[in-house]
């Protein structure tokens, strides 16, 4: 009898959905000149990618600066600062996501940025941390030092806490650490 009700225990825990999913990467390289062309208003151009899953990617392109967005309506919410006056937008974006179906359903991207302190310099890089809000929209919800020898570590680390339940427009982006 104590078998059969362990079995029947263990059976409907198995049905259940797992809680924790795990969180992934997958990466994507652009030569942000090679995407389409949205807008060419001298001296700013500003073009569309096809980013990982179908999510858009827009690239700014300034005369002393870059800024990137994602999702149909972009960056809604003021997200860019005043660190970002001289800013160049590196080509590889990391996507953290669960994985479903083999493949990642991302709610973050990780884009490193060279932040400068004038033009020409000196630039310092910095590991910008956005929220997807689907293909909709995203807003820069943290940030990290580049130098730091963990960078990458804990850029992923926030992402993998912080960032996930981050909700772009009502919670406050963590100052850069």
């Amino acid at each position: 009898m104590h078998k059969i009700i362990a079995i029947a225990v263990f059976a409907s825990f198995a049905t259940l959905p797992a809680r924790a999913q795990a969180i992934d990467s997958a990466y994507t390289k652009y030569d942000f000149e090679k995407c389409a062309l949205v807008s060419d208003e001298e001296p700013v151009t500003e073009r569309r990618c096809i980013g990982y899953a179908g999510i858009l990617v827009f690239w700014v392109n300034e005369p002393d600066s870059s800024s990137i967005a994602f999702g149909t309506e972009g960056v809604t919410d003021g997200s860019y600062d005043g660190r970002f006056t001289f800013a160049v937008v590196e080509n590889t974006i990391e996507w953290r996501g669960p994985r479903k179906a083999g493949r990642i359903a991302p709610f973050a991207a990780i884009v490193r940025f060279l932040l400068c302190g004038s033009i020409g310099g000196p630039c310092l890089p910095e590991l910008v941390i956005f929220r997807l809000e689907g293909k909709r929209r995203s807003c820069i919800a943290a940030s990290v030092d580049g130098t730091r020898t963990d960078a990458n570590v804990r850029a992923r680390t926030l992402v993998d806490g912080f960032v996930r339940r981050f909700r772009c427009g009502t919670d406050q982006k963590r100052p850069p650490e």
